[in-house]
């Protein structure tokens, strides 16, 4: 379970943040992005696309959810959604990563010129994303260990989120 929950958050992460990258960066090749900055301010076009991103990863998670629901249901384990304030903040967490990797994502597609220096930039912040799937079960076994309250703030989720759900 916590494995499948926490592949679901960086499912929500990957479809919803990434295209941030490709999107800013053709607005910007297109000349588009010059026309939308004539009539908005910069700050409300790039929230614009951050809001829209997170309404794309929470409906495609809570899609998921829904749909493991209803067949745990029907294979009558539906013991697995004991909390719903569990899934309440997962979904909370779930919105704060994709704002802050979004951000992320978003200002490197407007600080590279084409689609070769946005690969070769995206490296560290993927590191960071991918950071909870080389330590959850470390952070599982011992919850209070260091490692798990050092963690970086993107990846601590686990603690709180993940190991309340498997005790």
């Amino acid at each position: 379970v916590p494995m499948g929950l926490m592949m679901l958050m960086f499912l929500g992460i990957m479809i919803g943040a990434t295209p941030l990258v490709q999107t800013v960066l053709e607005e910007k090749m297109g000349r588009i992005s010059e026309v939308l900055l004539g009539s908005i301010p910069p700050f409300e076009l790039m929230l614009g696309k951050l809001i829209g991103t997170v309404g794309v990863s929470v409906t495609l998670v809570s899609f998921y959810l829904l749909g493991a629901y209803c067949a745990l249901s029907y294979a009558g384990h539906t013991d697995y959604f004991h909390s719903a304030s569990l899934l309440t903040w997962a979904l909370v967490y779930l919105v704060l990563a994709v704002l802050l990797f979004g951000a992320m994502f978003s200002a490197i597609g407007a600080a590279v010129s084409d689609m070769k220096e946005a690969q070769s930039t995206m490296m560290p912040v993927m590191c960071v994303v991918m950071a909870p799937m080389f330590v959850w079960v470390y952070i599982v076994k011992e919850p209070n260990s260091s490692l798990s309250v050092l963690m970086l703030p993107p990846s601590s989720s686990l603690r709180y989120f993940i190991v309340p759900i498997i005790a």
